[in-house]
């Protein structure tokens, strides 16, 4: 359990946010003793639940040198090998969020689309502040498990982020898509800098999409709120196509927004690679699921993200399963001031809004069970960063939904691990084995007795580097 800091405490820092204090930096985890690169560390006795999806190896042994797994499994254990004691414990690789956006905060001063708090919390300080200090999101990461992020849109500062993280055994990896294309001329920009860029034609859609490409971007993003009886539907399917076009010129995935059975086949029938929510409209069908097996498509659900929204129209956070000790003090301090926002004009409908969230929910379980039983990939990702779906910890709620749809909690790490490294582009990541960079957690109860179990970390090692679960949390 998480104190909560004292009232008096807490409006000071409330006010200290406001002004843009420096007290927002993340403190850098302690470091530990440094480790010579040709030293063998080696993780003993524990059982290995490799992310493949193979039975579990009990009393295994997992050998790490120069930031690279060298065996795991039955390894013997070599003279001179610096070896940590995890009986009784398991092992699973990090945890990989495919659907992240460094650009947003986890509450509503990163979506004033969602509720406008700019008179308190200005957006461009807000977003300037992102841009200066990710580490806080980072240490988030690391400290619940996950080594590795996907940020599928956002400034174009966010893939400045990769090469940074990358060399850095503080961070998780990152994939970055840059700025989305998108059918809305949406107003959430920057004056100098846009996140969304609007497809307002052919010409500007392509002119968008070779910007992005040009920035060696990981994949190009379309964020298609279209439906059947939009108008000028031709015109949208046709600017999904000049996009999907130039994504394959520069040999990079098309990534797709689309919530609706219509949308996302059209996403489908263009090349899309990576959907990045779920349909939600209505069932999917046999063409649907024929459609993304032919396009080689992952299925990212998002299933939770929604919980976020209501809670903020409710003015109510509950961190329910959301381990505190894991978020920074200026993002939890900002989540605990949705309960005192003032209601916004036309709140009143705020029980029917949940209960048609939460029949979109029960409809979005059945379809991941039935995307999931055809075959097709899934892959784990929260949207974190939108209001209430906080960075880091976000992953547990959305893993114990998948397992509310019906997948095995089995299933859900190959999802969470495999699946969602692949879906970012990483083939290094996501498994436990030889060869592999040495991602991996150890926790204290088994994820395969219950999902939930994934909270229960003693030692996250990013790139070899072996922290405490401890030395991540913030105080």
């Amino acid at each position: 359990m998480v104190t909560v800091m004292c009232f008096p405490r807490l409006v000071l820092m409330i006010a200290l946010l406001a002004a843009g204090a420096p007290m927002l930096r993340a403190a850098t985890p302690a470091s530990r003793a440094s480790v010579p690169a040709d030293t063998v560390v080696a993780l003993t006795g524990a059982t290995l639940i490799d992310g493949t999806g193979r039975e579990p190896i009990p009393n295994a042994t997992v050998l790490m040198q120069g930031g690279k797994i060298s065996c795991a499994g039955r390894c013997q254990l070599p003279a001179g090998a610096r070896r940590i004691d995890v009986r009784g414990k398991y092992i699973i690789p990090g945890l990989v969020d495919a659907h992240v956006h460094y650009s947003q905060t986890g509450w509503a001063d990163g979506r004033p689309d969602a509720l406008d708090v700019r008179e308190r919390f200005p957006y461009d300080s807000t977003i300037a502040t992102l841009n200066a200090h990710p580490e806080r999101f980072y240490r988030s990461y690391l400290c619940s498990g996950v080594t590795a992020t996907f940020d599928v849109g956002g400034y174009p500062w966010t893939w400045d982020l990769r090469e940074r993280a990358e060399n850095s055994t503080a961070a998780p990896h990152i994939a970055a898509a840059g700025p989305l294309l998108s059918t809305r001329d949406h107003w959430v920009n920057l004056p100098a800098e846009r996140q969304f860029l609007h497809m307002a034609g052919d010409s500007a859609t392509r002119a968008g999409a070779r910007m992005i490409t040009s920035r060696k971007s990981d994949a190009v993003k379309v964020w298609y709120l279209v439906g059947a009886a939009t108008p000028d539907t031709a015109g949208w399917k046709a600017r999904l196509r000049v996009a999907a076009e130039e994504a394959r010129r520069a040999r990079i995935p098309l990534i797709v927004h689309a919530t609706s059975l219509w949308a996302a086949k059209d996403a489908l029938r263009a090349g899309a690679r990576l959907l990045v929510h779920s349909v939600e409209d209505q069932p999917v069908d046999p063409e649907f699921l024929q459609l993304a097996r032919t396009a080689g498509a992952f299925y990212n659900p998002t299933l939770t993200v929604r919980e976020g929204y209501v809670q903020l129209r409710e003015r109510r956070f509950n961190p329910r399963g959301v381990p505190l000790q894991c978020v920074d003090p200026a993002t939890r301090a900002r989540a605990f001031l949705t309960d005192s926002l003032p209601p916004p004009p036309g709140s009143g409908d705020a029980v029917a809004y949940r209960a048609r969230i939460a029949e979109g929910y029960q409809l979005m379980l059945a379809n991941l069970k039935r995307v999931h039983g055809a075959g097709i990939p899934v892959a784990m990702g929260t949207d974190a960063g939108n209001p209430l779906t906080l960075h880091g910890p976000a992953v547990y709620r959305e893993m114990a939904a998948m397992v509310e749809a019906g997948l095995s909690p089995m299933e859900v790490l190959v999802a969470s691990t495999r699946n969602s490294a692949r879906a970012m582009g990483r083939q290094d990541i996501g498994t436990v084995e030889t060869g592999k960079i040495a991602d991996l957690v150890v926790l204290n109860r088994s994820p395969l007795a219950d999902i939930g179990n994934v909270g229960t970390i003693e030692w996250v090692v990013r790139g070899g580097r072996v922290w405490t679960r401890r030395e991540l949390e913030y105080r």
